[in-house]
């Protein structure tokens, strides 16, 4: 028996990536699975992916962007099982531009997909959670604790996430809900290096390489996804993937300019400055 078996857990942007993979991870230790994306077909094949695992993985499309999908969700998942144990907040986009070109229409558009879903989701969630004492995890960013240049919209959202999730951690501390924020670096993909081509033309070549060039290894995945389900059973409030990371965010915290200085000397720009 793992921590996981039986128990009810809901993955939104789960039909690729690190959310097919932390769904994955959950079948795979005996829960039920909720998958939820935009595309029915994207999403139906990811739930086919996960079929003959010991958990079940039920794929539900809806837009969390909206009110009435997260309504719809939400007594879906409490007329089928009357309870959740873990909701995993996976929806995000990011960018690239310098931020006094970038349109106000794209901030907005960051703030409703990297933020927003996330608190539409757990207003929606909480009781069916808090009935539990289950988990609430966010996916927030290196750049939820420090910007690198380029990134658009992205950090400003991803500091945004951390905020609200600091601030879930404090009101529901008395509930026995556990929130977790994880602090990823760059997540391996397919299309890495190539998928900012479009935005990146007139910036530096290194803003269009993984974490706008910070030089770390790409992140397994299935190794985080691991990592994250370990962090929720031992109740972490915060996962930072590298952990050495910590170090510039804690040097940050003392000096502005000496985080900024750690910032351009891990990125590609430092053999040249």
């Amino acid at each position: 028996m793992t921590y996981w078996n039986e128990k009810v857990a809901l993955v939104t942007g789960a039909s690729r990536g690190l959310g097919l993979a932390i769904a994955r991870q959950l079948a795979r230790q005996g829960a039920t699975v909720i998958l939820t994306a935009r595309d029915p077909a994207d999403l139906a094949a990811a739930a086919e992916s996960l079929k003959g695992l010991s958990g079940a993985a039920i794929p539900i499309a809806a837009d969390v962007t909206s009110d009435d999908d997260v309504k719809r969700l939400e007594k879906e998942i409490e007329s089928r099982y009357g309870r959740l144990d873990l909701l995993v907040n996976n929806v995000g986009i990011s960018s690239r531009g310098k931020l006094l070109e970038t349109q106000l229409a794209d901030f907005r558009r960051q703030w409703e997909l990297n933020v927003m879903t996330a608190i539409r989701c757990v207003q929606a969630f909480a009781p069916l959670i808090t009935q539990r004492k289950g988990h609430i995890v966010n996916i927030g960013s290196l750049a939820s604790k420090s910007a690198a240049r380029f990134i658009g919209p992205y950090a400003t959202t991803k500091f945004a996430l951390a905020g609200f999730t600091q601030q879930l951690r404090l009101e529901l501390a008395d509930t026995g809900v556990h929130i977790l924020l994880v602090c990823p670096g760059p997540i391996a993909r397919n299309d890495a290096g190539a998928r900012y081509d479009d935005q990146a033309s007139d910036l530096p070549a290194e803003t269009r390489q993984p974490g706008a060039g910070v030089r770390l290894k790409a992140i397994d995945p299935a190794q985080l996804a691991t990592a994250i389900l370990k962090g929720c059973e031992s109740r972490q409030a915060e996962l930072v993937v590298p952990w050495k990371a910590r170090v510039l965010f804690a040097v940050a915290q003392i000096s502005p300019e000496w985080g900024d200085w750690l910032q351009a000397k891990f990125s590609s720009r430092s053999s040249r400055t």
